[in-house]
């Protein structure tokens, strides 16, 4: 027994004063260990992480909300959902590729954000329509890209009726609409056209050889058209009709072209000479101021009065002649009273013409050959 504790002394303590080994490089430290515990070292490690972080992807690309079916001619929003994972790196965003679509509108600025939705808007123009491929890659880094695939989506063609515009709106509104005397034998029909994401460049009337858009302004969420059309004066009333997207169903307009002759009105006729109808209507007036005279001076009631003076003021507007003014030569004849309203005529000679009104830096003038037009004051001159 005495024996047994000895040797488990001696034992003992060739363990706690063991000398230290004279290979100290071949104690594993705690990198070993670890690598060794899942089957590697750590210098393979090193040169996997290095290789991984080369091919990591730090922009990753989704859709949100692609529509399933659309309409030959309908705008239509797609939004791409971008996840950057340097939030503060600029990166930029192009299209390449697609079929039966064009881009309409795309982000103004693009903010270098971790994660951004950049809406894009596009025409659907044929029926095998393909979403071109959005390629994103950061301006620092332009040879690295990242792609996402555009989609298939169906698309059809509408089946309209004959008085169709060509036009397909979320929205669609006439907010005015003005006729005037544009030669003998024809009128001008200005419209003002509210349009919310419609593709309003496709408007047309019909029955109408001359026409076009006018001007425009405001952006796809509620854009202002002004169109005109010529037609000749027999035509006494258009009609026209839209589909509305928001309740997939054709509405229809209706515009009288009716010509009137007002001294503050942008709807002005022909002088009333030139008119069987505006020379009854003065008979007429003439008459009724006589007949209220009559009556007034033999009843003395005080209403008669007041309507001759409304008679007589009628009256006037028809009997005071235009006034002349004088145009410079190298003048352009306008169609509408705006900036950007479409020139229909050139004036090479200095001519003299008929006022009919004014709107704002413009005058309505009537030509000795009876077409109407606006021109702007500046090109306005003294005899």
């Amino acid at each position: 027994m005495l024996r047994f504790i000895v040797l488990s002394l001696l034992l003992l303590g060739s363990v706690l004063f063991a000398e230290p080994s004279v290979f100290p490089d071949s104690e594993p430290d705690d990198t070993s260990f670890f690598m060794q515990m899942e089957g590697g070292n750590s210098t393979d490690s090193v040169e996997e992480i290095t290789e991984e972080e080369s091919t990591e992807n730090l922009i990753y690309l989704g859709f949100e909300k692609l529509p399933k079916k659309l309409y030959v001619g309908e705008i239509f929003p797609v939004t791409l959902k971008v996840t950057s994972l340097v939030k503060d790196r600029l990166y930029t965003v192009t299209l390449e590729d697609g079929k039966d679509v064009i881009l309409i509108q795309e982000p103004e600025l693009i903010e270098p954000k971790a994660i951004n939705h950049l809406t894009f808007y596009f025409k659907a123009t044929g029926t095998s329509l393909k979403l071109p491929d959005f390629v994103v890659s950061y301006e620092d880094d332009p040879e690295r890209v990242y792609r996402i695939e555009g989609n298939k989506i169906r698309a059809v063609r509408l089946n309209p009726p004959r008085d169709f515009c060509g036009v397909l709106a979320q929205k669609f509104s006439l907010v005015n609409y003005q006729a005037s005397t544009y030669t003998k034998e024809s009128n001008i029909l200005a419209l003002q056209l509210s349009v919310a994401y419609g593709n309003y460049d496709d408007f047309h009337l019909p029955r109408s050889a001359n026409q076009g858009i006018d001007s425009y302004s405001g952006d796809l969420n509620d854009t202002t058209l002004f169109y005109y059309a010529v037609y000749p004066t027999e035509v006494e009333q258009v009609e026209f009709s839209y589909f509305n997207l928001s309740k997939n169903r054709y509405e229809k307009f209706q515009v009288p072209i009716i010509v009137k002759r007002s001294s503050v009105s942008t709807q002005s006729n022909l002088d009333p000479q030139e008119s069987e109808f505006t020379k009854f209507k003065i008979a007429a007036t003439a008459m009724l101021i006589f007949i209220w005279l009559i009556l007034w001076m033999t009843r003395k009631g005080w209403v008669y009065p007041i309507l001759i003076l409304l008679a007589a003021a009628y009256l006037l507007t028809y009997l005071i002649p235009l006034k002349s003014v004088c145009i410079r030569p190298d003048t352009t004849l306008y169609l509408l009273p705006t900036p950007q309203s479409t020139p229909f005529m050139q004036l090479y000679e200095q001519t003299t013409a008929k006022e009919m009104n004014k709107n704002g830096g413009y005058t309505k003038v009537r030509l000795p050959n009876n077409t109407i037009g606006w021109v702007k004051n500046e090109d306005l001159c003294t005899y």
